[in-house]
């Protein structure tokens, strides 16, 4: 009998192990999707200053010339800097939680994907307050954020695209909704969106949404999926509390309509 107690807690130790194992492959995997959207936005840049200098190298009598690539050149610096600012700022001091503007965040994680939504000719609609302000791991929060955004411009039509990013308060929460006029989800789907593994993608490996809720739960928060009532449009909201200073300070708060989605 003792025999047979000592097996099952060896192979539950066993199981609890492997499951470990598998969620960091799982992160890894979602956090290289991530890394991969920052480099294919900082990869663009970098091009552009190698062909500016190559063009500058050719032209260098030219002074006209030679003064428009330094222009340009100048331009595209500062996009990288940017990028690298508000990217990696998120993700210092990451050993605790600290309180961090979400529309910061919310900006940052639309300037990561700014290019790709302009190669494909998407409306971004931005309805931010000044500051709403929450304890989490800004990195964290950010990475969610991004994920909901490629989720977006995956779904958009080719033409007439349309995201809408929204961060605003309502009692005591924060509330950041990512909205796109594709296709919707069917019903079906929308009962496993969270679970790992399942995509509506046939590309897709389904972490993003599944590490997204986990990264939402440890921060005490909900992430959710709302029918919005036009026809053709999907929302998703990453809800976190609001940080103790801003409650003492009182938050004005926004009309909640019976359907659920922010007006």
């Amino acid at each position: 009998m003792a025999a047979t107690r000592t097996t099952t807690e060896e192979l539950s130790e066993r199981l609890h192990l492997a499951e470990e194992a598998l969620q960091r492959c799982e992160r890894l995997a979602v956090a290289s999707r991530f890394a991969a959207a920052i480099m294919h936005e900082v990869n663009n840049p970098l091009e552009s200053l190698i062909n500016l200098v190559y063009l500058t190298k050719r032209s260098s009598h030219d002074e006209p010339s030679v003064s428009r690539n330094m222009e340009i050149a100048e331009a595209q610096l500062a996009r990288l800097s940017e990028i690298a600012r508000t990217t990696l700022s998120f993700y210092r001091d990451q050993a605790e939680a600290k309180d961090s503007n979400l529309v910061a965040i919310a900006e940052s994680a639309l300037l990561i994907h700014a290019r790709r939504a302009s190669r494909q000719n998407v409306e971004i609609r931005k309805h931010l307050r000044g500051s709403v302000t929450a304890r989490v791991l800004a990195g964290e929060i950010l990475q969610v954020v991004s994920n909901l955004i490629v989720n977006a411009l995956d779904a958009v039509p080719e033409s007439g695209g349309i995201l809408e990013l929204r961060v605003s308060t309502y009692r005591e929460k924060a509330h950041i909704s990512v909205t796109d006029n594709g296709k919707g989800i069917a019903p079906s789907m929308s009962k496993c969106l969270f679970r790992a593994h399942h995509t509506t993608k046939a590309n897709g490996n389904g972490l993003g949404l599944w590490l997204s809720k986990s990264i939402a739960e440890k921060h005490n928060g909900t992430i959710t999926y709302l029918r919005v009532r036009h026809p053709g449009k999907t929302t998703f909201r990453l809800t976190l509390p609001l940080t103790e200073a801003v409650l003492k300070r009182g938050t004005p708060s926004l009309r909640m309509p019976t359907n659920g989605s922010l007006e």
